[in-house]
């Protein structure tokens, strides 16, 4: 089938972006957003650097930036990348961000594909039952308990 990079493309294009897109969620790929005026609130799948061909290890974090304190933040510190990515930490002050499976059950989750895809379907049907059920309401409580 190929290698495992590849069905992680392939699985995030066919079965996890249309059930996230079902679910409100715009974006593709690796990154997902909820849209709002005020806040980037994003989903952002990470793939593990122990991956190789053969299986690939990813996570979700799940991430909340209120767009004026990045941007202030910016300002301070130039080499910030203009539109932040959901899988990495800028600020407590301006930033929450936490892992999906810590959302779900309190446990760090790492969902594993291989290059034959084998579980890709369960693999999908997890994930985005994680985003709908706890992901999702997480973002809306974020954005509505800062307003």
């Amino acid at each position: 089938m190929g290698q495992a990079q590849d069905v992680l493309a392939e699985m995030l294009r066919d079965d996890v972006a249309p059930a996230l897109r079902e679910l409100g969620l715009k974006g593709s790929g690796k990154r997902y957003r909820l849209p709002s005026r005020e806040y980037l609130a994003e989903i952002g799948i990470q793939s593990s650097l122990s991956s190789s061909s053969e299986w690939l290890k990813f996570t979700v974090n799940v991430s909340v930036i209120h767009r004026a304190g990045y941007k202030e933040l910016r300002e301070s510190r130039t080499h910030l990348p203009e539109r932040p990515s959901p899988n990495t930490m800028y600020s407590t002050s301006c930033q929450w961000q936490q892992r999906l499976g810590k959302l779900v059950d309190g446990q760090d989750r790492w969902w594993v594909l291989d290059a034959e895809g084998e579980s890709r379907q369960e693999v999908a049907a997890d994930l985005v039952a994680a985003v709908r059920d706890a992901g999702l309401p997480a973002l809306r409580a974020r954005i509505e308990g800062a307003a």
